[in-house]
């Protein structure tokens, strides 16, 4: 266990080891001062940076960049101390002569060694997490042991620091700028491309899209309203077709069966000819009148060809006019052209009729009668090809109203879509506007922006070494290195100390204490280890 020393017993090995403790001090503290005085002055050339705000209130203009100056400070720091750039200073103010023999890499430590940068801040204490700092200036400097070069280099750093600075912020607004551009052009694209497909949605739902949901149902309604009425036309044509056939076979039978009709009288005329022919010869007269009598009734009873081609161009008309209307898709021009064509060929049918029949080459009922069954022929087909067409629009007007909620569907989710993408394209346009504003303010540094407010001086006078406190502490360093030796030597010669180390060494207290009494010759020794006391 380590010996316990009192103050008495401290006195008196400093008293009895006073050669090891001024032996060190006297050897430590010349050898100390020499180098300190043989330490080569260096200087210190300092310099200032403000860290000035913003000139126009940020309600107004908001800057894009918004680090702390604190961050970017020690981004700076970072970008400025690259192993190219110290190494350029170095050759350009030529720090490092050739005979140093310097390796690149033990220049560049020197310099990093030798570049400050300390911050100022207004209330560097309280500062609340994640609040902006209180940053106001920067105090820049560099240490060399030549004063110009000190302050060359300072100054050099200084305008580095400002240049990569404005650099940084600019870069840092054009990027934004180019951002919000860059992601304008791509909504600018995609807005493109769904207005692409909401057209393209609208031309395959054409027949079907919500705004037409209104026509399509008052449509429908005519269409059923339309079609009653055609049934009720085609049931009516329909009758008058059945009475005009039975009015003719009435007459072509006779009125009551009594006189007979002219198809009885053709077939009784050629009963009289076949009668006659059994005892006369064809050219007899009476067989040639008879043969002309049945001739006339023939011609009276059948149409003229004019009627007969009239008619046959009424059915085509008619079945043109049923193939148009059956066309997919219906075209409306075509069919009203249809329509004329039908009427017209139905009109000069009458009209043939009509003449032939005041004209007296045909007979004036028969003609009649069968000019009225072709008409209404005509017209209950056109009902019908009507009633075909209405059934074929209510079909129709069914299915675009039925798929209409689904169109509806389909068509909101890409309106809203293309609104979100309006909505965020215009908030990425106000953005763009207020990057672009914002790199405006940096390129006229109007915004938070480094000055120089103290460039570096020359210094006159070494900033180190500091010679008096080294002085002080290498007087310090060898007194405690004396202290140390003394008492190192009392543990290893193990003497007796005071009253307090007899008593720790006898386990017993002292009856007297007898103070020491020095010989006449025992000064002289004082100096000697107590060993050479002894034996002197």
């Amino acid at each position: 266990m380590a010996e316990e020393f009192s103050l008495e017993d401290v006195i008196i090995v400093l008293r009895r080891r006073l050669f090891y403790l001024l032996v060190p001090v006297l050897v430590i503290v010349p050898i100390g001062f020499a180098i300190i005085m043989m330490l080569p002055p260096m200087y210190k050339a300092q310099g200032k940076i403000l860290v000035e705000s913003q000139q126009i209130p940020e309600t107004l203009v908001k800057s894009t960049v918004n680090a702390y100056a604190e961050e970017r400070i020690q981004t700076i720091r970072q970008r400025v101390m690259t192993r190219a750039r110290l190494l350029e200073i170095a050759e350009k103010f030529d720090l490092f002569p050739r005979e140093k023999g310097l390796s690149e890499g033990e220049r560049v430590q020197r310099m990093r060694w030798a570049f400050g940068m300390d911050l100022i801040s207004s209330s560097s204490n309280n500062r609340r997490r994640n609040q902006p700092g209180n940053t106001i200036a920067i105090n820049v400097s560099y240490t060399d042991g030549s004063p110009d070069k000190a302050f060359q280099v300072t100054n050099e750093l200084m305008t580095l620091i400002l240049s990569e600075d404005v650099r940084a912020r600019t870069e840092g607004a054009s990027s934004a700028t180019a951002f919000f551009a860059q992601e304008s052009r791509r909504l600018a694209e995609a807005i493109d491309t769904t207005e692409d497909q909401i057209a393209d949605f609208k031309a395959k739902n054409a027949d079907a899209l919500p705004e037409n949901l209104d026509l399509h149902r008052q449509t429908l309604i005519r269409s059923q309203e339309d079609l009653a009425r055609v049934e009720a036309s085609i049931t009516q044509a329909e009758e008058e077709m059945t009475s005009l056939q039975t009015q003719i076979a009435t007459y072509l039978a006779g009125a009551g069966g009594a006189a007979g009709g002219p198809a009885q009288e053709i077939l009784r005329l050629k009963t009289q000819l076949a009668a006659l022919r059994a005892d006369k010869t064809d050219a007899h007269p009476d067989i040639v009148a008879l043969r002309q009598q049945i001739n006339s009734l023939e011609r009276q009873l059948a149409p003229s060809a004019v009627v007969r081609s009239l008619r046959a161009d009424l059915t085509a008309a008619d079945e043109a006019l049923r193939n148009a209307r059956q066309a997919e898709p219906v075209d409306d021009e075509l069919v009203s052209q249809r329509r004329a064509e039908a009427a017209a060929a139905r009109e000069k049918l009458s009209n043939q009729i009509a003449h032939e029949a005041a004209a007296g080459s045909a007979d004036l009922v028969m003609t009649q009668m069968q000019g009225r069954l072709d008409m209404a022929g005509s017209r209950h087909s056109s009902l019908i090809d009507q009633s075909e067409a209405l059934k074929k629009t209510i079909v129709d007007m069914n299915d675009r109203i039925a798929r209409t909620p689904m169109v509806e569907r389909g068509l909101s989710t890409l309106t809203r879509d293309i609104q979100n993408l309006r909505n965020e394209y215009q908030a990425l346009k106000d953005k763009q506007a207020t990057a672009q504003l914002s790199e405006s303010l940096e390129d006229n540094q109007k915004a938070e922006k480094f000055s120089i407010l103290e460039s570096a001086q020359r210094p006159d006078a070494p900033s180190s070494p500091e010679r008096g406190k080294l002085t002080l502490m290498l007087i310090a360093a060898a007194l405690g290195i004396g202290v140390m030796v003394a008492f190192g030597a009392e543990l290893l010669f193990a003497t007796l100390r005071g009253r307090g180390h007899l008593v720790s060494v006898i386990k017993e207290a002292p009856i007297a204490v007898i103070p020491y009494f020095e010989a006449e010759n025992e000064r002289r020794f004082s100096l000697l280890p107590l060993n050479n006391r002894k034996a002197a």
